[in-house]
């Protein structure tokens, strides 16, 4: 491990997982789910609304449900009612969203409890850090590089503790409204019934499709007073393997705000990774970084 000074921030995200050999990612998944959760692989390939292979953005596109679709083909006759509400036309498809949403849950904690690390070997020169703040939901730093669990953030959860696992989408319902009445050409009125029209229904599919939102300013929050001091006496935040889509980039806003005299080390596998990382950085006025190739 370099021998840096400790004035140092290390984020992890799944890339450092996927160069130490772990099957780690989406497409691994896919995999895993097509073998172990064929009913809920099939309803996502139905009712996800993305043309091509959407799996290697599987968070990101949770919130591309087809909502017109899932609304025709979810029978009201085939729905539990409260029978203390009154009847309406949104709650079949809003319950079969609350069911899956479950169903990915259950799935998504099982397939990563069976993502094995043990064979994994020190590939990086990690530096020495203050903190670490992983991305990921398995304890590489731990048993690979030996760093102490009391350093490592794990801000989505670690699954060898068996907590909840943070995942999901970067849009509120207000977002996913307007996203769905332009991809599918709605549009509000008063007439139910009237095909083409943005209604109830719509609107509680919405709102509970955007209960898949990671939100990750709640994890923000919770942590709030651990990453604020880190971050104010950090110089230098190195990253490995993250991302940068549109659920990682509240993260990035919220520390580059907390401290613009940073300097970024950020490491880059694709040159869309390089594209996304540079809009970023870009778009946030952030001018003191460099990328490195893992």
């Amino acid at each position: 491990m370099c021998e840096q000074k400790d004035n140092n921030l290390v984020i992890i995200g799944n890339g450092f997982d996927v160069n130490h050999g772990l099957p780690s990612s989406y497409a691994h998944f896919k995999s895993w789910l097509r073998l172990n959760g064929k009913p809920l692989y099939d309803f996502l390939e139905r009712y996800i609304d993305v043309t091509g292979e959407w799996w290697h953005d599987f968070e990101k596109n949770l919130s591309e449900f087809n909502v017109p679709k899932l609304i025709r083909e979810t029978p009201m006759e085939k729905r539990p009612r409260d029978p203390r509400l009154l009847p309406d036309f949104s709650t079949p498809a809003a319950w079969k969203i609350d069911e899956i949403r479950e169903k990915i849950t259950k799935n998504f904690t099982e397939w990563v409890k069976t993502i094995d690390g043990q064979s994994a070997k020190q590939t990086i020169d990690l530096p020495k850090a203050s903190l670490y703040i992983s991305f990921n939901y398995t304890d590489i730093l731990e048993r690979v590089y030996g760093i102490n669990e009391h350093q490592i953030l794990y801000i989505h959860g670690k699954a060898s503790r068996g907590e909840d696992l943070i995942y999901g989408h970067g849009k509120d319902e207000n977002l996913i409204e307007h996203d769905v009445m332009q991809k599918y050409g709605l549009y509000e009125s008063d007439d139910f019934f009237k095909a083409g029209t943005f209604g109830d229904a719509e609107y509680e599919v919405i709102l509970h499709i955007s209960f898949l939102e990671k939100n990750p300013y709640i994890q923000l929050t919770k942590y709030d007073e651990m990453l604020r001091s880190a971050i104010t006496e950090a110089e230098t935040v190195w990253v490995y393997g993250l991302s940068f889509s549109e659920v990682d980039v509240p993260y990035i806003e919220w520390m580059v705000e907390r401290n613009r005299n940073l300097y970024w080390r950020v490491s880059w596998h694709t040159e869309d990774d390089k594209k996304r990382i540079k809009n970023t950085f870009e778009s946030l006025r952030v001018r003191e970084y460099e990328l490195f190739y893992l």
